[in-house]
């Protein structure tokens, strides 16, 4: 698999591998939740190029979810590359 150019950037600011719980993607989004909010660099990843916004989302759950919109076609790359520096979540 090829390495995507955004993985390291955007795992870095998700608070690195450790602060992810779960990890997931839809077409046009990457889905994660975190263990410790206060380690998500919002400002980081927002100025990432590629990525046109971070949404907060409050799951059925009671948890927060955090939506990276990379676009349509974008999504499944980024997440293979994540879960390839990361692991599986």
């Amino acid at each position: 698999m090829e390495k995507h150019p955004l993985a390291a950037s955007v795992l870095a600011a998700f608070g690195g591998a450790e602060n992810l719980t779960k990890l997931r993607y839809c077409a046009s989004r990457i889905r994660a939740e975190l263990r410790d909010s206060t380690g998500l660099k919002r400002q980081s990843m927002t100025q990432l190029p590629g990525v046109k916004a971070l949404l907060e989302v409050e799951t059925p759950q009671q948890t927060t979810e955090y939506q990276l919109v990379v676009g349509p076609g974008n999504a499944r790359p980024l997440y293979q590359a994540l879960v390839a520096l990361s692991g599986e979540k």
